[in-house]
């Protein structure tokens, strides 16, 4: 098996559902009547129950799938479990459970990424507002989670400046700035929650799994079909990564191959079950890679936001140099984080 691999010169090294029986052929519908009646009737928390219930693979006996299932069998299992999940957090996202909005976002992205990836199996014209829609709702939950990540990241960073180098009211008014950002991004998300648009797109998810505009190739072998989309995506990868040394802006180059990054992974782990160890590895490099990139972009985002926490210091009369000393160690963990991104491999994977 032949690979391909690239790194980022000179500065950083980037070192209900249709299921169709693999044996049979025969289509198998599971009703979302009930779900697109409950949500309509208003009663979120049953609906959500009842989607988990005809979601849940292990309240499914279909047979495991493999290289010889079809391409629409692997294709849309994963999808299955990406819109349980959206049923799953949603509930937890009302009710502000940690982590409950990064694992909501985390669905909406795969369930997109899925569709980009594989419309060589899911029609892609067909889905093409859906996308519209699940980019939509990734961005209404994105508020909410980039508010906390950022919150986390530069309370760290001040935990890490010694006593003596803080001057100022530096911890409260860090406290007052996120205090006020958060509970307005909380609003923000369940107000999108709470919406028509979101109760469509629940819906249209649910009409997409009970009839997917499959293509032709998607009734052919899993193996076979899903190979080229997941070589695609870690080839855009590497692509996105050869940008980089060459970049006017070189942050929104390494930020472009950070989603490059995820789009690689996601397509890789749909298409495990059918690609099996190549596939694995190439989700696992590309994970690795978007962990890095993810943190130096938290970085650069951290520093526009002590330029505004510095800012509002100084319109308070305020000593300004310890916000200048977190600045600066943002600055110098990007770089470091540069250096440190791990290898990346496309598997060229034969069918």
């Amino acid at each position: 098996m032949a690979s391909t691999s690239s790194g980022i010169p000179p500065r950083a090294s980037a070192g209900g559902v249709l299921s169709r029986c693999s044996s049979s052929g025969r289509l198998r519908r599971y009703d979302s009547g009930h779900h697109v009646k409950l949500i309509e009737g208003g009663d979120m928390a049953a609906d959500v129950r009842e989607i988990e219930r005809k979601h849940d693979p292990g309240a499914r006996h279909d047979p495991p799938l493999t290289r010889h299932s079809s391409a629409a069998d692997v294709v849309l299992a994963y999808l299955r479990d990406q819109v349980a999940a959206i049923a799953r957090y949603d509930p937890l996202v009302r009710r502000d459970e940690p982590d409950a909005v990064h694992q909501m976002r985390v669905a909406t992205r795969r369930a997109r990424s899925a569709l980009q990836a594989f419309g060589s199996v899911v029609d892609r014209e067909a889905t093409r507002p859906l996308c519209d829609e699940l980019k939509w709702l990734g961005i209404a939950l994105g508020q909410a989670r980039d508010t906390e990540v950022m919150l986390d990241l530069i309370k760290a960073g001040l935990a890490g400046i010694p006593p003596a180098l803080i001057a100022g009211p530096v911890e409260a008014r860090i406290t007052a700035h996120f205090t006020a950002e958060l509970a307005q991004a909380g609003k923000a998300a369940v107000a999108a929650l709470d919406g028509r648009r979101y109760r469509r797109l629940r819906g249209d998810l649910d009409r997409l799994l009970a009839r997917p505009p499959l293509t032709p190739r998607a009734e052919r072998g899993a193996g076979k079909v899903l190979a080229k989309p997941v070589r695609r995506a870690g080839r855009r990868l590497l692509r996105a990564l050869a940008a980089v040394p060459e970049a006017e802006d070189r942050d929104a180059a390494l930020h472009e191959a950070r989603k490059a990054a995820k789009r690689a992974r996601y397509a890789a782990e749909a298409a495990e079950p059918a690609l099996g160890a190549a596939a694995s590895r190439q989700a696992a490099a590309a994970k690795d890679l978007q962990q890095v990139l993810g943190d130096h972009h938290d970085s650069v985002v951290a520093r526009t936001v002590l330029l505004d926490l510095t800012g509002e210091a100084r319109e308070a009369g305020e000593d300004t140099f310890t916000y200048g000393l977190m600045y600066q160690r943002q600055a110098d963990r990007a770089a470091r984080l540069e250096q440190a991104a791990p290898p990346f491999t496309v598997e060229i994977l034969d069918p």
